[in-house]
């Protein structure tokens, strides 16, 4: 989920509307030049899509792992690695219980490293009905809170019951009553195609990426405005930080375990710095789609036209009026043809054989 990346047309689109004051009736672009654009033929190694048995076969023992039956254990009284405990626990933090570090009658496999490093085997050993203390220290980064990261912590655990998992054999019978599907044979060609989806998702994705990094980095870029890079930059950061509270509200997130898990950021100033590069870059892009389209001289269809119109007054909640009053005609036109010219850019590059 890191490195979310806004389409240069959808943020174009946003900083002209937040800029501009009412409709434009010519197309105005960014400054700055870029030279020596050869967009056609950009080399670039492909993302392998191959789907392997042994993926597939990951997919189905975690099935079948998450239709385990839990059986008490009554011939021992020790805690195991591979039970499944249910324990209270109460963390504490210089002495003090911390926020979301207790629950009780919880559920864990001893393990599975759902808890992080030394919680679950400083359990193993510890005897039914007792309470034992965890000291451990968190990781660094610790991307559920970074406050706790690298701090020292103990944990008062209580071992309420000790389970064993009885993991259930991959049958059609199991498949039928727990998916869509009859035999193991279709859910296993659901899992590989599914996959295979997914790969293939993130396959254009990364093609896109590496593609015009390639493109970018072999042109030369003149007379680029800073205060260009600092509109992007000021769009994205209000883009994410609205992004931010939605993940909020919704999931409790902080914006310091948004900024980690979007961006792989620990710190405030390295996402900034993070944003400030992609800025550079959306702007050095932008450049280069100019050249694109003078070069190709692209036309555009009138359905082309209103279905670009339809597309962008419902991503920006508008009607189409509302939107062509702040947009303009020549506007929109002039997005489309970047549109033309970036996919041109992709269905024109060339797989790097093998050795290259």
């Amino acid at each position: 989920m890191k490195k979310k990346i806004i389409c240069i047309a959808a943020l174009c689109v946003s900083l002209f509307l937040a800029s501009c004051g009412g409709k434009k009736e010519e197309v105005e672009r960014i400054s700055g030049n870029a030279t020596g654009v050869n967009y056609r033929g950009v080399e670039y190694s492909p993302y392998d899509t191959t789907v392997t048995e042994e993926e597939v076969d990951e997919r189905l023992a975690s099935f079948c792992n998450a239709h385990a039956v839990l059986t008490e254990v009554t011939d021992r009284t020790d805690v195991q690695d591979g039970d499944t405990v249910n324990i209270d626990y109460v963390g504490y933090m210089d002495g003090e219980p911390f926020e979301r570090g207790a629950d009780s009658n919880f559920d864990l496999k001893i393990g599975s490293g759902s808890f992080i490093p030394g919680f679950e085997s400083g359990l193993v050993g510890a005897q039914l009905g007792t309470t034992v203390d965890v000291d451990l220290t968190f990781p660094d980064p610790y991307k559920n809170n970074l406050d706790f990261s690298g701090k020292p912590a103990v944990f008062k655990v209580t071992i309420n019951k000790i389970n064993i998992s009885e993991i259930p054999e991959l049958t059609d019978e199991l498949v039928a009553a727990n998916t869509d599907y009859s035999t193991v044979e279709e859910y296993r060609k659901y899992i590989k195609d599914s996959l295979a989806a997914q790969k293939q998702t993130y396959g254009v994705n990364v093609k896109k990426t590496t593609v015009m990094d390639a493109l970018i980095e072999s042109v030369v870029f003149e007379g680029i405005d800073q205060a260009d890079i600092d509109k992007y930059y000021e769009s994205s950061s209000s883009y994410y930080a609205q992004l931010a509270q939605v993940y909020q509200q919704t999931y409790g997130y902080t914006f310091d375990q948004f900024i980690y898990y979007f961006f792989g950021c620990t710190t405030q100033e390295d996402y900034d710095a993070l944003l400030r590069k992609n800025a550079e870059r959306e702007v050095k892009r932008m450049l280069v789609l100019y050249a694109v389209v003078d070069a190709e001289d692209f036309s555009v269809s009138d359905e082309e036209y209103k279905e670009a119109v339809a597309q962008y007054a419902k991503q920006y909640n508008m009607t189409e009026e509302e939107f062509l009053e702040k947009m303009g005609n020549a506007q929109v036109r002039e997005l489309i043809k970047q549109e033309k010219a970036e996919q041109l850019i992709y269905d024109t590059a060339v797989e790097k054989t093998a050795g290259e």
